[in-house]
């Protein structure tokens, strides 16, 4: 082993050390729990489970990609006035809190919602809200990743089968999408992942009847104390979650997309499909935002600031801000520092298995983790440590994931330029590498903070009633009825909304990605 890999698997030895122990552990843990209790599996009511969560994911990926490819190559091949504006407000659907679209999608579809209204028809006994509820999370990944797919395609290819006569459509089927295809599957693939292991969408929305696995996991956790069976059902989950994860991986391989230049104006056909495709999916992602900031301010005689002063009134909505807050910052910091040097480490030692290590963290949910913790650490039990390990473990992948590529794409010809000049090691680091880095880390810690002010399946399950967050406030008003509790949950959602926008804006350096 050379000694610039050998320097890379000592970087990375840390964040390896707290993936044994906070993953890897906890997951063996639960293994050997589950594994002798599967006969969980027999019984015809979690097979119902399986088939609906499996269902509801398929469903999910398969509309995404109906309505998500499509635009992905319209806006990869055509200018169009706002198209860098909608790509970036594309990542807000990625860092809104779970509860937020919940009650974005009631206010509109619930019982009461405003489109229920209008239209008569009640969606909240359906599986639809749920379905919605995941294209809203999901449809922005896939349009993003197929963008990329689609911005690999050489544009002279293209242009050869358009000067033979095909029309853009048939260009784009017969010519751009074959060649894309891995990098499309990749993000149907990831959209099938996440709508498959979601938690506070199906426990919100999905009802008893509807329940997903993740539901059961928690039931059966947190209400019932059966945990062997709950660790039979994340033994099951685990399956299809490592074939979806394989197959992701298999197929993302592959550089970053960019932007071609000089495209040419979107006219006629493709102008009306990129307007029409565009407003679906502003629709989706956008509509139940909108719907909760309204909802927060409108009561049945209008407008009315009752409820945010309720919320403001509130003596314990001090408490949520503040753990909210400090919860975050303390993964945030604990998961740069971790992602930082696994990705310098992954980076120097040139591994792949470093590479697939870092995405572990994705295939396993918060509820499992959780459980993973309570089984392999029975002593540290709602205790703060092991609240702030399992935030830390979400956020770590989203740092490493976003710093990794970046690293990867500085020409080593820069450093080599920078070491004949007579720079050190370290020289050349603080002066070519880290100012080149430093916007993907920053914009990796900006998914990561996001995402963890509004993280709920993890706190759900560890947390005590002293460490109440924003997220377990929300969802504690919205099980109490009455019309002032649905509007302060509103408002509460709106609080975090912004807070999670605000972290995002004001870390992100326009790199946060996740490959």
């Amino acid at each position: 082993m050379t000694s610039t890999k050998l320097q890379g698997w000592l970087l990375a030895l840390p964040g390896l050390i707290f993936v044994a122990l906070c993953l890897v552990l906890p997951l063996a843990r639960t293994l050997r729990e589950g594994g002798v209790t599967l006969d969980v599996w027999r019984d015809p009511y979690f097979q119902g489970r399986l088939a609906w969560t499996l269902t509801q994911a398929g469903v999910t990926a398969g509309v995404a990609a109906l309505i998500g490819v499509p635009l992905a190559f319209l806006l990869s091949r055509f200018e169009v006035r706002g198209k860098a504006l909608f790509l970036r407000l594309l990542l807000l659907p990625f860092v809104t809190p779970t509860l937020v679209a919940v009650l974005g999608l009631s206010a509109l579809l619930g019982p009461q919602g405003w489109v229920t209204r209008l239209s008569g028809v009640d969606l909240s006994d359906t599986p639809a809200l749920l379905v919605l509820g995941n294209l809203f999370f999901n449809v922005p990944v896939l349009v993003r990743l197929s963008y990329a797919g689609f911005a690999r395609v050489p544009g002279n290819v293209l242009g050869a089968a358009r000067s033979l006569g095909a029309p853009w459509w048939r260009a784009a089927l017969g010519v751009a999408l074959p060649l894309a295809l891995p990098g499309v599957l990749a993000g149907v693939v990831l959209v099938f992942l996440y709508s498959a292991l979601s938690f506070g969408l199906p426990l919100a929305l999905g009802g008893e009847r509807f329940a997903t696995l993740e539901v059961e996991i928690y039931t059966l956790t947190a209400l019932q104390l059966r945990l062997s069976e709950a660790s039979a059902l994340i033994v099951g989950q685990l399956g299809f979650t490592l074939l979806a994860t394989w197959a992701y991986v298999a197929l993302s391989r592959g550089g970053v997309g960019v932007p071609l230049g000089g495209l040419p104006r979107a006219r006629g056909g493709a102008r009306a499909a990129l307007l029409g495709l565009g407003g679906v999916v502003a629709l989706v992602c956008f509509a139940p935002l909108i719907a909760v900031m309204l909802r927060g301010v409108l009561g049945a005689s209008g407008f009315t600031l009752a409820y945010w002063q309720g919320v403001l009134a509130d003596e314990a909505t001090p408490l949520l801000v503040w753990n909210t807050l400090r919860f975050g910052l303390m993964a945030l910091a604990g998961a740069t520092l971790l992602g930082g040097l696994y990705a310098l480490g992954a980076w120097r030692a040139g591994s792949r298995a470093l590479d697939l290590v870092s995405l572990l963290p994705l295939m396993v949910s918060p509820v499992s983790l959780a459980v993973g913790y309570l089984l392999a650490y029975p002593a540290l039990a709602a205790t703060l440590p092991m609240l702030i390990a399992a935030y830390t473990l979400l956020a770590w992948p989203l740092v490493v994931r976003s710093l990794l590529p970046a690293l990867r794409a500085i020409p080593p010809r820069l450093l080599g330029a920078a070491r004949s000049l007579g720079a050190t090691r370290g020289a050349a680091f603080r002066s070519v590498t880290a100012p080149l880095a430093f916007p993907a880390l920053r914009g990796g810690g900006a998914l990561a903070l996001a995402t963890v002010l509004g993280e709920f399946g993890a706190t759900l399950v560890l947390t005590r009633p002293e460490w109440a967050t924003l997220s377990t406030g929300l969802y504690e008003r919205l099980g109490r009825p009455g019309e002032r509790n649905l509007g302060e949950a509103c408002a509460l959602a709106t609080a975090l909304l912004l807070l999670s926008t605000l972290a995002f804006t004001l870390l992100d350096g326009g790199e946060g990605e996740v490959t």
